[in-house]
């Protein structure tokens, strides 16, 4: 018995000992912005978001159909049911764009959710390597 609590004890002061030094602690290179969706338009070539900017402003982006695509994966797109606001989280690498998951809700009639003309939008604004986000 004694003979346990005492072995107990040496491992509790060594792995205690541990827990005290200082890990190292290595700052990661990405960095997540998250915004709340104001609107989402599906459109021929991709998705038409506007989003909230800071001070009540909105900001705009156009995300091609080819980025959520799995051997692209600049885009992600998760449909969700319930109580969740839909958002856009922004991730950036080294403060670049690397990026972008839409998260939005599956009920198509949801608010968030319109409607726009094909010839509304160009194509050539889906056409982007990258997105350059304003916040």
């Amino acid at each position: 018995m004694k003979k346990t609590m005492l072995l107990m004890l040496f491992f509790i002061l060594v792995f205690g000992c541990f827990a005290l030094l200082p890990a190292a602690a290595e700052e990661s290179d990405l960095y997540t912005i998250n915004t709340q969706i104001l609107r989402i338009f599906p459109h021929k070539y991709g998705y038409y978001v506007i989003y909230r900017r800071a001070g009540l402003k909105t900001g705009e982006v156009f995300i091609p159909h080819e980025w959520f695509d799995r051997r692209d994966s600049r885009a992600v797109l998760n449909l969700v049911e319930g109580n969740v606001n839909p958002y856009l989280t922004f991730v950036l690498r080294n403060g670049e764009f690397d990026h972008v998951r839409v998260c939005a809700m599956k009920n198509t009639r949801h608010g968030t959710w319109g409607t726009i003309p094909e010839t509304a939008i160009p194509q050539e604004r889906f056409q982007v390597e990258t997105l350059n986000p304003k916040f």
